[in-house]
């Protein structure tokens, strides 16, 4: 009886992954493919911990049941880099943070391999995934377009300024000389 309750079991939880995988795929903004193949345990659940705290989803993947989850979305374009041991690795806002990291988690173990990616619209070879890594984050974008927005009214007010603090230099200029001529 175990077994047939297996086996009814086991086609429910692929239907359940395959819909969770192509609800998640349908709204991702940047998504990476790893190997975790050779990758220890501990390994695998540091990778794991950094991407959580950067707000990356990660889970190792069935190639058969994602290639099913990527079909008629615009993640079909890395569909055949679906092959051996695949971990995907992906984000609905950040477009660089998965990249940061995976590629931050390679430099630090070398038998780590990414495999391909995903950014708008386009599939990223690991050198297109290592160059995503290297461009700002959302959160450093936002900090110099503050910069920018409060840098304009700082200048102004310089400028503004900067009459009245020449007129003040020349009567203090004024009364230096008058006072010397006294």
């Amino acid at each position: 009886m175990p077994a047939a309750e297996q086996r009814t079991s086991y086609p429910k939880e692929k239907t359940d992954e395959l819909g969770f995988l192509k609800d998640a795929f349908k709204k991702v903004e940047v998504a990476i493919l790893t190997s975790v193949q050779g990758l220890t345990v501990a390994e695998v659940s540091d990778l794991r911990r950094k991407l959580h705290t950067a707000g990356v989803k990660f889970r190792v993947v069935k190639n058969t049941l994602a290639k099913k989850a990527v079909a008629g979305t615009p993640l079909e374009v890395i569909s055949n880099d679906f092959k051996q041991v695949t971990a995907v690795a992906w984000s609905d806002t950040d477009p660089v943070g998965p990249a940061k990291v995976l590629t931050a988690f390679k430099k630090e173990l070398e038998k780590f391999v990414i495999k391909a990616g995903f950014q708008g619209g386009q599939r990223l070879d690991a050198g297109g995934v290592d160059a995503l890594s290297k461009m700002p984050s959302m959160d450093e974008l936002r900090a110099q377009l503050l910069g920018v927005i409060n840098g304009v009214p700082a200048k102004l007010l310089a400028q503004l300024n900067a009459p009245a603090q020449h007129l003040v230099g020349v009567v203090q200029a004024k009364k230096d000389k008058d006072e010397k001529a006294a």
